[in-house]
């Protein structure tokens, strides 16, 4: 690969965010981050295993990309807490934005995301991709859901200032997102480009009072998102109005902004396939991002392009797009451009401070609260005999590695092979769900225990909404329900159902539920 680095990797290479391919550095990364090394580094649940790996990968990170450009690079990851939790293998899953602030309490939730950002720190994490200053005020919305703070813009602006307070106070980076509110929608910008139906007038009483909240406690980045506004079809993450007249003009933000993933459908028009090359050196058809893309990105006033694919992936792509990029990328205005967006930062780059330190111990004040939100959250289910969990989601749900760890941290107290969370559920574990029509619903059960004669709770784990006639179907045949994921499922339940809500799978939230449903007598 080294050969094929090109003025173009150069000079593009400092505005970009790439990913890894595993748990280590190859030899092929290793290189391309000294030889063109980027503004950093983005890390998923493919890059972790246990603490010390992650430390050992942070940590070479740093020296490669240091090597290269002599500064520190941006380590980011999105560990919101609940389900978008990819360091959990390392740190733990934290409650949800929606649960940390349930109670409505400054302190429980200063607590527990100062006690996230110090794991994060300690593991050479120097950004966190959060908070989520997005507003949940669709219920349909597929993607947002409880790492939302709530419904309610005044409540949410201030929970994002005391958010981005106590990320501050832990010495690492926050990244509000997703400009400019991503959750009125009701389709995934993953999947395709959602329409937020919002006139400009209702944009600023309805989805911006978090974000200016946010600036207005200095947060150090902001991520646009790729959903259209009213009367438009081109994605917010792409508008000179948006990101340069809205964020920057209107609201005064003068740190650094980062775009969502650029191979997200939600910014990409047409997918273009491509050939490029993965860790084991056998070909694949990708979505490769187009020049015009990457640049009508920098042309709106984003600062940082970011790409989730390994950064083999995306410099191979890169040298395909060799031509049509030094198009795209030069002229006066263009070169202009990106060098505001270097300057920016790269003194944003140079403020980073990350410090190791030994673990915080099981006494720590993140963990008491989480301990005191998980009380608040979850007074005991009305007495009763032990009750074994049977758990409902879609396949999909069911493949997240934190919505597994919270199966099997329930299951603590079952003696049962399937109770450590490293261990999958296969396909023959899940039973699908017939509708009364007979035919499958698209959801699935796991039992892990069954024995008739013993009650049984359901526990939802659904990230989407799930029928509601076939949920009050189910309903009688237990003795509780747990709706772990989405609070708004409580409404499709019959009257006087015994029902406990965690608002996000999380591992206190399973540790309490274990006590609750296993335990008690």
């Amino acid at each position: 690969m080294s050969g094929s680095i090109s003025d173009i990797h150069l000079k593009l290479a400092p505005l970009l965010v790439t990913g890894l391919s595993g748990t280590e550095l190859t030899p092929a990364e290793r290189e391309l981050l000294t030889m063109a090394p980027p503004a950093g580094v983005i890390l998923f649940h493919r890059n972790v295993e246990s603490i010390g790996q992650l430390r050992r990968l942070t940590e070479d990170i740093r020296t490669a990309i240091e090597a290269g450009s002599g500064m520190q690079p941006l380590v980011m990851a999105d560990h919101e807490g609940g389900r978008i939790s990819v360091l959990a293998a390392a740190i733990g899953a934290p409650p949800s934005q929606m649960a940390a602030w349930a109670p409505r309490s400054g302190e429980i939730l200063s607590g527990i995301v100062a006690y996230t950002a110090s794991r994060m720190r300690e593991c050479g994490i120097n950004v966190t991709l959060s908070p989520v200053a997005d507003v949940a005020s669709e219920p349909l919305n597929p993607v947002i859901g409880t790492r939302s703070f709530g419904d309610d813009p005044e409540t949410v602006s201030e929970a994002v200032r005391t958010a981005v307070r106590a990320i501050a106070g832990e010495g690492i980076l926050s990244c509000l997102k997703h400009f400019p509110g991503h959750g009125s929608t009701v389709l995934d910008s993953h999947l395709t480009l959602p329409a937020a139906d919002r006139t400009a007038d209702q944009l600023r009483e309805e989805e911006l009072p978090p974000f200016k909240a946010g600036i207005g406690e200095m947060a150090d980045m902001v991520m646009t998102a790729h959903i259209a506004l009213a009367g438009s079809d081109i994605p917010a993450s792409l508008d000179r109005g948006i990101v340069t007249g809205l964020l920057r003009e209107e609201l005064g933000f003068t740190g650094v902004v980062i775009t969502d993933a650029l191979e997200m459908a939600g910014v990409l028009p047409d997918r273009i396939a491509m050939k490029s090359i993965d860790p084991a050196g056998a070909r694949k058809a990708v979505d490769a991002v187009p020049a015009s893309v990457m640049a009508k990105a920098l042309e709106a006033g984003n600062d940082l392009l970011l790409m989730s694919r390994p950064v083999e992936e995306v410099y191979v792509e890169l040298g395909f797009h060799e031509n049509s990029l030094r198009e795209a990328l030069s002229g006066a205005a263009m070169e202009g451009l990106m060098e505001r967006s270097s300057d920016r930062v790269t003194a944003m780059r140079k403020r980073i401070s990350v410090v190791h330190a030994d673990s915080p111990g099981p006494d720590s004040v993140g963990c008491r609260e989480e301990s005191r939100l998980m009380e608040t959250l979850l007074p005991d289910i009305q007495a009763g005999a032990p009750a074994l969990p049977v758990f409902l989601g879609e396949k999909k749900d069911f493949d997240s590695y934190v919505v597994r760890r919270f199966i099997f941290r329930l299951l603590g107290g079952i003696d049962h092979p399937g109770a450590a969370p490293e261990l999958p559920i296969g396909a023959d574990d899940l039973c699908p769900v017939m509708a009364d029509d007979g035919r499958e619903s698209g959801l699935f059960t796991f039992e892990p225990v069954s024995e008739p004669d013993k009650a049984r709770s359901l526990v939802l784990l659904c990230r989407k909404p799930p029928p509601g006639d076939l949920i009050r179907g189910l309903v009688p045949d237990f003795d509780s329900v747990v709706a772990a994921e989405r609070p708004w499922d409580a409404g499709l339940l019959p009257p006087g159902t015994s029902l406990a809500v965690t608002y996000g799978t999380c591992d206190a939230a399973a540790d309490r539920l274990a006590g609750m449903l296993l335990e008690r007598k």
